[in-house]
Order: structure tokens, then C-alpha cells, then sequence
């Protein structure tokens, strides 16, 4: 089976009660939902930062650090890709996806946005919303906050 080059990471996070949720950086920047809705986009200076981390964690790590509710699915064009349950991997990715400098070009409505999704990431209290409930849960919260 040929590798779909389309996309560079899946983050897969099981919810309680919730099930499944994922988000998609595709290798062209768009980051899109597991309902393959485009979420926002990120810089090319991000996207290197992405694959550097991908290949830094590419080999196996003998931490305890694992989460079985968090994932991280790597797309390697060469190699096929690999999964890991690295809990302090996939917060990396978290924190680099989410973080506002790594967004290109939002619009202006997504200027206070991005503010607030800064202000509950230095508090940790977007960890705690992300942990609690789906993205999708967190998203419409988080726009309803700066409506």
C-alpha cells in the first residue's frame, strides 16, 4: 500500500465518553479536523519545526512518560511513519500547533481568538479544557468566549 504523502502528523486523543477525536497537520500547513474541516494554517518556519520534532522522536524513547489516550501518527515519506504514545511528545506538537506566532495570516476575528487560546495556554487552562472535553467542545467554547 502506497503512503499518502498528504499529511506529516495525526494527533488522536481518546476523550471519556467521547471517543475518538483527531486533528490532521497536513504537509502543506493546513490543519484541518477529523471531519476534514479546515481549522487554520501554519507557517512554513512551523511546518520545519514540526518535522525536526518528528524526526527527534522518530527513534523509541524509554520514558515513562506514555499516555494511552494520547497519540501521535507520523507520516515519513520514505520509511511509512511511525505512531507513538509519548505523552511529552504529543504536548509539543500541541503547543507548537496552538500557538498563535505559528498561525499564518489569520484574519482579523481570529486576532482575539488567538489572544484568548494564548492567555488559557499560559494559565494551562487549555490543557485542562482539551483534556476535559473534544476540540471541536473547545473550539466552539473558545469562540463563544470572544463573540
Amino acid at each position: 500500500m502506497k503512503n499518502n504523502i498528504d499529511w506529516l502528523l495525526i494527533l488522536i486523543a481518546e476523550r471519556d465518553n467521547a471517543g475518538l477525536y483527531s486533528v490532521t497537520v497536513k504537509n502543506d500547513g493546513y490543519v484541518v479536523d477529523n471531519k476534514q474541516k479546515k481549522l487554520f494554517v501554519l507557517k512554513k518556519a512551523t511546518m520545519e519545526k514540526l518535522r525536526k520534532l518528528v524526526i527527534e522522536y522518530e527513534a523509541p524513547h524509554l520514558t515513562d512518560s506514555f499516555d494511552t489516550k494520547c497519540l501521535v501518527k507520523c507520516n515519513r515519506d520514505t520509511d511509512g511513519g511511525f505512531v507513538s504514545n509519548n505523552r511529552e511528545f504529543y504536548k509539543k506538537i500541541v503547543n507548537i500547533v496552538y500557538q498563535g506566532d505559528n498561525i499564518k495570516h489569520p484574519p482579523e476575528m481570529l486576532d482575539s481568538i488567538l489572544s484568548l487560546i494564548e492567555e488559557l495556554r499560559a494559565t494551562g487552562e487549555l490543557d485542562n479544557m482539551i483534556q476535559a472535553e473534544d476540540l471541536d467542545a473547545v473550539t466552539n467554547r473558545i469562540l463563544s468566549m470572544c463573540e
